[in-house]
């Protein structure tokens, strides 16, 4: 499931505001100042979804496009009718649609709360006649799920991977209870509290220990089945420790001890998501007062799930969703999870996320919202989503990351890819070779692969190395300090051929030094600093039709549409079998269309570039072998 465009008449302060997601990467971060529009983009997604997942009443109009099982579908909602792929249509039909909407919430937007407890509400009502797949759409989850979340996953097998994840993340040893008096620990438990539900306010729902049928305030249905199963679950004593369990009339609350290996056997059958949802029922209900599972952590203290730290948990919150969720069509909406978390937990926490979740996101598209400068500074993208002002109106724009971070913090941040240049330097001190600067993370792997496929075994007499982004690599090449290291030695940077022809052009532009020395582009338009002994070339073209078209205006002048192009070094592959799944085609107004890359930018690169012929690699040869006679 991947969002791919939402536009929205007017809502609040967003007034024709539209945003569109290119699905390269699982998670999308966008940024403002408070009152922006961040959480109100949020809320109408929110209310969009409730409108088409109930015809529930909307009053505003809007756009909605996304991609399902490999199919786009765009839904319009005008002037209080439908349009399903610009045909009329009076509901949904057999329209493909998201399983969950998934909700983060910190608790700081109140109107968010206050849509999911409606949603919840409803939900509440039907539950005694749901199935055990039965879910709500809308799953908000807030701090206070802390201990469902964790408890869920470390139910599971010792050879569930994602149990051993968590049990490795969070520092975790063994599992159970350490007797008074003694050192070793229990069997494993789950210690459960149950408390008076919200439909049981009169005492006709009174439990009586000596009515079976008064058993659990009288609940039906499939909560009463899974309660009935996980009490048999429970013991009355775990290593000759004996414990008081069942329902305590004192304080109105029933409590078990289960020992976690029964509710294995008991619920064999089950999947996360499906014994998720049984304890998501009783929170719901409002019967779950508590559920916690005693256990020792590496350094040797004991406690239980509800010790660790927000910012210990935080991090993990995506993970556990994920997989909780991952088999089903989902997108999670993480409305600043990192609001209350101290600077340093800011700081680690998207690092956290790209490094727990980027084997396991498939099928969830998970949009995130923040305002946080320095959450910021560990975004692995050069570009920021950011929300502003302009006009009275909010606009979303593609800002750079530098930018974004000094905004959001005031300018009392001063963050900038400018404090990576001692890591370049240190490499160009070791290497004391030529180099060529990159402006993609990923292109110092495909340069690497293209040289052995077409130069076999001949050493590359320069080294590849990442310089962050297009603007970073244009003032790269205006650093002394660079040149200073290099000592004459020559150098090189490729940009891509997009908006990235900008900041190419903006070299030769700058001085009178820079000079053309090469005018074609499908040999990689080039020009020279001779001074310096630096070469800056855009992305040679490759003569495949549909990518020439994104770059090239007139193919017998080799014109180009500058910075208009859209052509990344992915797109140079276009055409090998079996990368389909790499690129999908998008329309254009006036009937237009762009092939866009739209996979994994990090696994295409490693493992699908090479092991493609070297007869794809030929575009390189002129940029290389220039490369060759100057080195």
């Amino acid at each position: 499931m991947r969002l791919k465009y939402v536009f929205i008449k007017e809502y609040k302060n967003l007034k024709d505001f539209g945003i569109t997601f290119d699905g390269s990467s699982f998670i999308d971060v966008f940024v403002g100042k408070n009152g922006s529009g961040k959480s109100n983009f949020f809320e109408a997604l929110i209310k969009i979804f409730h409108h088409l997942h109930k015809d529930a009443e909307i009053l505003f109009d809007y756009v909605i496009k996304y991609e399902i099982n490999g199919q786009e579908i765009e839904i319009k909602w005008e002037n209080d009718k439908r349009y399903v792929d610009e045909r009329a249509q009076a509901t949904l039909g057999q329209t493909p649609f998201p399983n969950n909407i998934i909700v983060y919430y910190s608790g700081h937007n109140k109107q968010i709360s206050h849509l999911l407890e409606q949603y919840e509400s409803f939900f509440g009502k039907r539950i005694k006649n749901s199935t055990l797949n039965d879910s709500r759409f809308f799953i908000g989850i807030g701090p206070e799920y802390k201990e469902i979340l964790l408890s869920v996953l470390l139910l599971q097998n010792d050879s569930n991977k994602a149990r051993e994840f968590l049990m490795n993340q969070l520092g975790i040893h063994r599992l159970g209870i350490k007797k008074p008096g003694q050192s070793y620990l229990t069997e494993p438990i789950l210690k459960l509290v149950l408390k008076r539900p919200k439909y049981a306010k009169n005492n006709t729902f009174d439990v009586d220990n000596f009515d079976e049928s008064t058993k659990f305030w009288k609940a039906d249905g499939i909560v009463k089945d899974f309660l009935n199963s996980l009490s048999s679950c429970s013991d009355d004593s775990f290593g000759s420790m004996p414990v008081d369990q069942g329902y305590i009339p004192s304080s109105g609350q029933y409590i078990f001890y289960c020992a976690i290996e029964k509710i294995q056997n008991e619920f064999s059958s089950y999947t996360l998501k499906q014994l998720f949802n049984q304890f998501d029922n009783l929170k719901t209900l409002g019967m779950l007062e508590s559920m916690s599972i005693p256990l020792e952590l590496n350094n040797g203290l004991s406690g239980n799930i509800l010790d660790f730290s927000d910012g210990q948990f935080q991090s993990i919150y995506i993970y556990t969703i994920i997989e909780i969720f991952k088999d089903l069509e989902c997108i999670t909406l993480l409305d600043e999870p990192d609001a209350f978390l101290h600077p340093e937990w800011q700081f680690k926490f998207l690092e956290q996320v790209y490094e727990i979740t980027n084997a396991t996101a498939k099928n969830n598209h998970v949009l995130m919202s923040s305002h946080s400068a320095i959450t910021l500074v560990n975004y692995n993208n050069r570009k920021i989503r950011m929300f502003v002002f302009e006009s009275n109106q909010v606009k979303n724009r593609n800002v750079p990351k530098d930018y974004a971070i000094s905004q959001l913090s005031s300018n009392m941040i001063q963050y900038s890819e400018r404090e990576q240049i001692l890591s370049i330097l240190r490499n160009i001190h070791i290497e004391q070779v030529p180099v060529l600067f990159t402006e993609g993370s990923t292109d110092p792997d495909i340069v690497n692969i293209a040289w052995k496929k077409l130069y076999a075994e001949e050493p590359m007499p320069f080294i590849p190395i990442y310089a962050f982004n297009c603007v970073y690599l244009k003032q790269l090449f205006q650093d002394e300090r660079i040149h200073n290291e290099l000592n004459q030695r020559p150098a090189f940077a490729m940009f891509d051929f997009d908006e990235a022809y900008n900041e190419w052009n903006a070299l030769k532009s700058k001085t009178e030094t820079w000079s053309f020395i090469e005018d074609d582009p499908y040999k990689g338009l080039c020009v020279e600093n001779p001074t310096k002994n630096l070469f800056a070339f855009l992305l040679p073209v490759p003569e495949i039709e549909a990518i020439e078209k994104q770059v090239i205006f007139d193919k017998p002048s080799k014109t180009h549409y500058a910075h208009e192009s859209r052509m990344g070094i992915e797109h140079l592959f276009y055409t090998v079998p079996h990368t389909d799944f790499y690129f999908e085609i998008q329309p254009k107004p006036g009937g237009a269309q762009i092939v866009h890359f739209k996979g994994d930018k990090t696994q295409f690169a490693k493992e699908v570039v090479k092991d493609i012929d070297s007869t794809y690699f030929e575009v390189f040869r002129p940029m290389f072998d220039f490369i060759k006679s100057k080195c």
